[in-house]
């Protein structure tokens, strides 16, 4: 789906208060109604919406009132303020505002390269390297979500996750709750721990750190004249109440073995521990239901070759193209059955983006899963009171209460079931977002919904990156090309149906190799399957005055 025109309403605070008036001083000095004075100028109230409050019956047509950056009133004999924006909410759905359960927005961190080592920064929060100002935070908007927890996924103890509201001036006016949870992941690092072998080890060592540098700590504090002073380690600290089970965990994992590893860690240390990204939950659903923890589930859903048990379901058999393909409808199904899967455990859970290679596809995820046998219902609540009640916000965040932060996502049509609806507003803190309804995709560039053109190729492998050219050819469904990296070429034949494009082809000496991929107008995302060694996600952008693309496109 093309990227809606974003129109901007918002006042902002003078330069000088902002400069004058640090964030923290106003939380910590200021009472509530002055803390309230920087929202202040934006008053809305949406008429005649269907109201969404998760706090009872759905109000038919009712009427919102936002004041000050919290919600003043609702129901349906509410009448607006003299002083309000009105906004004609006939046909549209108010609900309360969408949180990214486990994300990367708006994050911007160093290359792999140029980064700091990683291994254990648990003292620092997600929001070092967290940009207000950055320009993704638009495509999130877009997609009806209005907070997230940011997460760094690039550590083994990747410091402290952060709740943060996606529209503001500032972190400090932006935080919602900090911190919120320790983040543990299995990402090799550039030194040690750089093998998945390594990370674990480092994982168990720390821990083990962690409870001796407690124990010197309080030895020390009862009884200073008897022992040297232990040193300070701040990231050693942060995780003293982890390793006691007092303080959850955020183990972010990606494949069926990962939750094993997460289980047998979390047993043998006694740690209190919630789940990330869980792409492979719908393979292990006993073990979730075991542990009875949150599951923050990822609406990322890998391509079929890279799920685990891919190959050797299709290793050393004469399989039919009949055959394959019912393989490949039957993991298909699977992966988009992953969020269904991880609610009929009945444990906590809420829904994500992070990992996602494109958030514009958020909303459509959202709508395969719902498919795919998530109650839309559950699919709200996981959504919203969800999460708020996993990240102990349930009071301010949730659901469309008086006094609650205004958060809002209003929406045009069922966005859970209709392809066609979309999201016409959104409210951070009270302020306002609008877009325009979705257009059909531009014709321009190579044949506009059509595969066909020449395509700059961006590949991600292994924490590493590399720039490609893919010419695609297309006669009707049927798509011929090359894909040319680091001047190596590999040839693919395929399909491109329904906005998604399949191919395959094969390397000397490493055998098949499958390209998967969605494309929107002149934009594709998906990855590139190289058997035995794993995947490479790729982002394509097609060349916009492309001629000969044209006449690729098969007439």
């Amino acid at each position: 789906m093309p990227r809606p025109v974003i129109s901007r309403d918002r006042s902002m605070f003078p330069r000088a208060v902002r400069l004058l008036l640090p964030a923290l001083a106003v939380v910590i000095l200021l009472p509530a109604s002055d803390v309230s004075a920087q929202y202040e100028g934006r008053v809305y109230a949406i008429t005649d919406a269907r109201l969404v409050t998760l706090t009872g019956q759905v109000i038919e047509s009712g009427t919102i009132v936002l004041r000050g950056g919290l919600i003043e009133a609702l129901g349906a004999d509410v009448s607006p303020p003299a002083d309000a924006v009105l906004i004609d909410g006939e046909g549209l759905t108010v609900y309360p505002g969408f949180i990214d359960a486990y994300s990367q927005a708006g994050l911007a961190l160093p290359g792999r390269q140029e980064r700091e080592h990683a291994g254990n920064i648990a003292d620092r929060l997600a929001t070092e390297y967290f940009d207000p100002a950055s320009t993704d935070l638009a495509e999130y908007l877009q997609q009806g979500l209005t907070a997230a927890l940011i997460a760094r996924s690039d550590g083994v103890f990747g410091g402290q996750a952060v709740l943060m509201n996606l529209m503001g001036d500032d972190v400090p006016s932006m935080t919602v709750r900090a911190p919120v949870v320790q983040v543990m992941g299995y990402q090799g690092q550039n030194d040690y721990p750089g093998t998945l072998m390594a990370v674990v080890a480092y994982q168990r060592q720390t821990l083990i750190d962690a409870s001796y540098h407690d124990l010197l700590q309080t030895r020390y504090r009862r009884e200073p004249r008897t022992m040297v002073r232990p040193p300070a380690d701040p990231d050693l600290e942060a995780l003293i109440g982890v390793s006691k089970g007092e303080s959850p965990i955020l183990g972010i994992v990606l494949k069926e073995n990962d939750f094993k590893r997460l289980r047998n860690l979390a047993a043998e240390y006694s740690l209190n521990y919630w789940i990330a990204g869980a792409e492979e939950a719908f393979r292990v659903p006993d073990l979730i239901e075991a542990a009875g923890v949150p599951v923050l589930v990822s609406l990322n859903f890998p391509s079929i070759n890279q799920v685990t048990g891919y190959w050797f379901d299709r290793a050393y058999r004469n399989l039919s193209e009949e055959e394959k393909e019912e393989l490949d409808a039957r993991d298909e199904a699977a992966v988009h059955s992953n969020p269904a899967a991880v609610f009929r455990t009945g444990v906590p859970f809420a829904l994500a983006t992070g990992g996602m290679r494109s958030v514009g596809d958020f909303l459509k995820n959202l709508r395969l899963a719902v498919e795919a046998g998530l109650p839309a219902e559950e699919a709200l609540k996981a959504l919203t009171i969800n999460p708020a009640a996993i990240f102990g916000v349930a009071g301010v965040l949730g659901t469309l209460e008086p006094g609650k932060i205004a958060n809002l996502t209003v929406t045009e049509g069922d966005i859970f079931t209709d392809d066609e609806a979309w999201i016409a507003h959104v409210f951070v803190d009270g302020r306002k977002e609008s877009f325009e309804a979705p257009k059909p995709p531009s014709s321009g560039g190579g044949g506009g919904g059509e595969a066909g053109g020449v395509w700059t190729v961006t590949l991600s492998f292994g924490g590493e990156s590399a720039e490609a050219e893919m010419i695609l050819t297309q006669e009707g469904e049927t798509v011929t090309g090359e894909l040319t990296v680091e001047g190596q070429t590999i040839d693919l034949e395929g399909t491109f149906k329904d906005g998604k494009l399949d191919l395959k082809g094969s390397i000397p000496e490493l055998g098949a190799v499958t390209l998967t991929a969605t494309i929107e107008g002149d934009e594709m995302s998906g990855s590139l399957g190289l058997g035995p060694m794993g995947s490479a996600d790729f982002t394509g952008k097609r060349n916009p005055e492309d001629e000969s693309g044209e006449r690729r496109v098969g007439r």
